[in-house]
Order: C-alpha cells, then sequence, then structure tokens
C-alpha cells in the first residue's frame, strides 16, 4: 500500500517526490488554511513535503523514497491494526489492497501501453 501510494505521488516517475510532482496531484482545495486564505497552495505543499521528511533530519525538498517508507513504518506502529493501516491508505490515498490481481495487473498494463 505504501508503495502504491509513493507510486501515485512521484509523477515523474525519478523516485523523490518533490513539489512539480504534488502541484498537479496533491488537491489542497479543502484545506482549512487555504479556504480561509492564511496559507497557499506553495505553502501547504511545502508543509506536506516537510512532513515527510523529518523522519530523516535533511530538509531538501524532496521525498525520497526512503523517507516515505520511513514515515509510514512510523505511523503504522501507532495505530491498533494492520487492517486498520490498510483502511486508512485506502481512503487516504484511493487505493485498494486487493488491486493486485490478474485482471488487474493486464488493466494496468494495457493502460501503460496505450498512454
Amino acid at each position: 500500500m505504501v508503495e502504491k501510494a509513493f507510486g501515485i505521488m512521484d509523477v515523474n516517475q525519478n523516485g523523490v517526490i518533490n513539489y512539480d510532482d504534488l502541484k498537479d496531484v496533491y488537491d489542497v482545495s479543502c484545506n482549512k488554511d487555504f479556504i480561509e486564505g492564511r496559507k497557499s497552495k506553495e505553502q501547504i505543499l511545502d508543509e506536506f513535503i516537510d512532513t515527510f521528511e523529518g523522519s530523516q533530519g535533511k530538509k531538501d525538498g524532496t521525498v525520497t523514497h526512503d523517507e516515505w517508507v520511513d514515515y509510514y513504518t512510523d505511523l503504522s506502529m501507532s495505530l491498533p491494526s494492520d487492517d486498520y493501516f490498510c483502511q486508512m491508505m485506502e481512503s487516504v490515498w484511493g487505493i485498494c489492497e486487493q488491486e493486485e490481481t490478474d485482471d488487474y495487473k493486464s488493466t494496468i498494463n494495457e493502460y501503460t501501453r496505450v498512454t
């Protein structure tokens, strides 16, 4: 689930998530600070990146795969069960744990050939 979510956010498929990846896939329109004009889209996206960078201690404006995994490893330890973690990931990222069926794989393979 963590890998799937990283794949969604790593739009450029270069192994890191940065502002350019986020600007088109991370919707800030429902963020209370954005709605009330306290923060810009850029500020919210920067804070999102900072959340993940904190686990490694370096701030370079990118989230590496290791930082992403570390964040979710730490988060998963605070949750009551693996099932709860999966439900949370499905809800937050719109992904399904059971998407690894052959039908799903063939659909994804067909999609990537067309685009």
